[in-house]
This record gives structure tokens, C-alpha cells and sequence, in this order.
């Protein structure tokens, strides 16, 4: 084989190389854990950051979130997103802030201490379901 041919060859399989690699280099998308729904004033909320708590003593501590899509539908992810959420049976508190929807939430909301979502996953859950009874007013 001449020195042409085998530098053909090579690039041929170099490349190939490289086209199999390349599906599995860079980063890969999270997909998410435990799934759920936001629905508020009887009608599904998007475009909400939903940040789940556990208790630790008498303070809470944030160990995952979420963002609600069109359909009020969200999967939770670990802080930083560095892989999926499944919950273990227990009691969580969820807090709530806008992510870009037109609402005003209110401040009862956004702390783990005060926010009246407060939830109990047991191990046969399939969703979890957060539901407020009155409907956010729209942001000024």
C-alpha cells in the first residue's frame, strides 16, 4: 500500500472514529424525577419555579425544584439540576416564584417557614399534586 493510500485510510477511519463518539460527548440533558402538576384557581400555572423543602430540626433545607410547564405539568430535579428528584416518603414543604408567568404570588409563598404548601408523598404516589385554591392576581 503507498504512503497515499494509508494516510487515506486513516483519515477514512479517524473520521468514522469521531462520528461515533460524538453522540456521547458534551453535555446530556437531566431528565426529571418524581413528576407533578401545579394547579391554581382550578386552572393549571406555568412558567412557576416550585422549590421543594424537607425539615432539618427546626430549620428547612431546599433539596430540589422545579419549573411548570404550559400545562401546569413539572418533574423535579436535585439543586442544580445535577440529576432527577424521586422523592421518599415524606412531609415537604414547596415555595413559589415566578419564572416569567404574569402573576403576583404572594409572599406567604416564597418561604419555606410561611408557604401553605405543604405536602405528604407516600410510597404508592404516582404525582404529586399541589393545589391552591385561589387564583394569583396578574402582576402590574
Amino acid at each position: 500500500m503507498n504512503p497515499e493510500n494509508v494516510l487515506q485510510h486513516t483519515g477514512l477511519i479517524l473520521f468514522a472514529a469521531l462520528l461515533i463518539a460524538l453522540p456521547g460527548c458534551g453535555v446530556q440533558p437531566v431528565t426529571g424525577g418524581t413528576p407533578g402538576e401545579l394547579i391554581v384557581g382550578g386552572q393549571p400555572l406555568s412558567d412557576i419555579q416550585i422549590t421543594l423543602y424537607q425539615a432539618d430540626g427546626t430549620t428547612y433545607q431546599p433539596i430540589g425544584f422545579a419549573v411548570s410547564a404550559l400545562d401546569g405539568s413539572f418533574a423535579l430535579f436535585t439543586n442544580g439540576a445535577a440529576g432527577p428528584l424521586n422523592l421518599n416518603p415524606g412531609e415537604y414543604r414547596c415555595t413559589l416564584e415566578s419564572a416569567g408567568a404574569p402573576v403576583q404570588i404572594p409572599p406567604a409563598y416564597a418561604k419555606a417557614e410561611t408557604t401553605p404548601l405543604v405536602v405528604t408523598w407516600n410510597d404508592g404516589d404516582a404525582l404529586l399534586k399541589l393545589e391552591v385554591a385561589a387564583a394569583f392576581p396578574a402582576a402590574r
